[in-house]
């Protein structure tokens, strides 16, 4: 392909990946400042409109771990395509959805293939770049990935302003078009040599069964009732599902999830402290647009340009903390992200009783920057447990923990929403805004005992 196109193909190839990145990671966020009309539309409330967030990203940790296998069975260049043709059918069908339940199902399918896709952009710059010009590729590829999230609030409520909440769907159709064109003509076979992959078919059934059983089962409650038999049964079924995966995941020959990195002093820290970074990322970017929208009175477009800052705040804040993550221990950079959370969280549970657009933009970008404190840190000290053969392993469990919290974030301050609405409703509630505070104190204490799976990665560190 480099004889075929020259020098300049390694930077093609590079764009080809980064378009496709690009649409998949604007779909993530686009649809939260789009929620309160879809809850409108639907006539539905926040455990179950929860499920277009959760939907996304526990089906995008299902596609990093399939990954793989799909790139060992149908090459790298088919399985880019192959995603990307199924993320355009499903993100035409959001936009001519009839029903809230094809919303839901959408949003799997589309976080399925963005799970597919995320991995595939590194992998073709390892393979296309020397060395020496990798660290400068990630960069160019790296801005691509956070600026489709960081604008995505923004040209969501800008869409439901002007026309309606089914162009956040449609408006990533055309570039995913985009992207599935530049891949058909310089995207390379890349199909490993040697014997194909094994896809772990029960482990992939048990992680599919315990997933959605216990995000059912939360959700659920505050609608049917706690001790309803359809979610205790829910419950107990995806706590037994777990149990059944981490055996399977143990004494499997080729493994979804590589468990046996958590036999390493300090990696069950590290995998704890990603999970609440995680929830706290993905709940937060998920509350604001709910909160400033019904509570406070915002615009869509309003909102979206609300949270625009923060996510430039994190993009620009990121090459410093991992100067700092050289020189500091991971103990007491991930000390100043959970206290920057916390602290901001406080803050965001007084402003859901009212505040200027100013103070949550602040607040807003504080969440980020305490996340932003956390990620690369927790990275590296988790990876320099591992020995080099358990690396890339150890670096997929820590995406799995990341995208895990977020979905179970959402779920739970989605429930706690949904308790106050309950109670305003019979007359019982102390305001509209109260359960908001209340996520946000939830939010607030999470990371509080945050300090205790930080402080398990910080002594195995020091062990190590």
């Amino acid at each position: 392909m480099v004889e075929r196109h020259g020098e300049r193909y390694r930077w093609l190839v590079t764009a080809t990946a980064m378009v496709g990145t690009l649409s998949m990671s604007l779909s993530s966020t686009i649809i939260n400042v789009a929620l309160p009309r879809i809850m409108a539309d639907f006539q539905v409330g926040h455990t179950d409109a929860q499920w277009l967030s959760t939907a996304f990203l526990a089906s995008m940790t299902v596609g990093m771990l399939v990954n793989a296998w799909c790139v060992s069975c149908f090459g790298l260049k088919n399985t880019y395509r192959g995603a990307l043709l199924i993320f355009l059918c499903a993100s035409a069908a959001g936009g001519l959805a009839p029903s809230f339940e094809t919303l839901i199902a959408v949003r799997a399918v589309q976080g399925l293939t963005a799970g597919l896709v995320q991995p595939l952009a590194l992998l073709i710059i390892y393979r296309v770049f020397p060395i020496e010009q990798r660290g400068r590729s990630v960069g160019f590829y790296g801005m691509g990935v956070i600026l489709a999230p960081t604008l995505g609030p923004v040209l969501g409520g800008a869409l439901v302003d002007i026309w309606h909440w089914r162009a956040v769907f449609l408006v990533v159709v055309p570039p995913s078009l985009t992207a599935l064109a530049l891949g058909s003509r310089y995207l390379f076979r890349g199909q490993e040599d040697g014997p194909r992959r094994r896809l772990d078919w029960p482990g992939l059934v048990l992680l599919a069964s315990w997933l959605v059983a216990l995000l059912w089962g939360l959700s659920s409650g505050p609608r049917l009732g706690w001790y309803a038999p359809a979610v205790l049964t829910a419950l107990g079924g995806g706590v037994l599902a777990l149990a059944l995966f981490a055996v399977r995941e143990l004494t499997c020959r080729d493994p979804l999830l590589a468990l046996a990195v958590f036999r390493r002093p300090g990696f069950k820290g590290a995998f704890g402290v990603a999970m609440i970074t995680g929830a706290g990322l993905f709940s937060s970017v998920y509350l604001l647009p709910l909160l400033v929208q019904t509570v406070l009175g915002f615009s869509p477009t309003k909102a979206g340009l609300m949270l625009m800052p923060a996510g430039l705040a994190m993009g620009l804040i990121y090459p410093f903390v991992g100067r700092l993550a050289d020189r500091h221990s991971v103990g007491v950079m991930g000390a100043v992200g959970l206290a920057g959370f916390v602290v901001a969280a406080v803050a965001l549970s007084v402003c859901a009783g009212g505040a200027s657009f100013f103070w949550l933009m602040i607040w807003a970008v504080l969440t980020r920057v305490a996340c932003a404190f956390l990620m690369p840190p927790v990275v590296v000290a988790a990876m320099a447990l591992l020995d080099e053969p358990l690396v890339n392993q150890g670096a997929g469990v820590i995406s799995f923990a990341r995208q895990l919290g977020g979905a179970f974030g959402i779920t739970l301050v989605a429930v706690v929403l949904q308790e106050h609405a309950a109670l305003f409703a019979f007359g019982a509630g102390a305001g509209p805004g109260q359960g908001y505070r209340d996520a946000f104190i939830l939010l607030a204490l999470v990371f509080a005992l945050g300090m205790l799976p930080l402080w398990n990665l910080a002594r195995g560190s020091r062990r190590r």
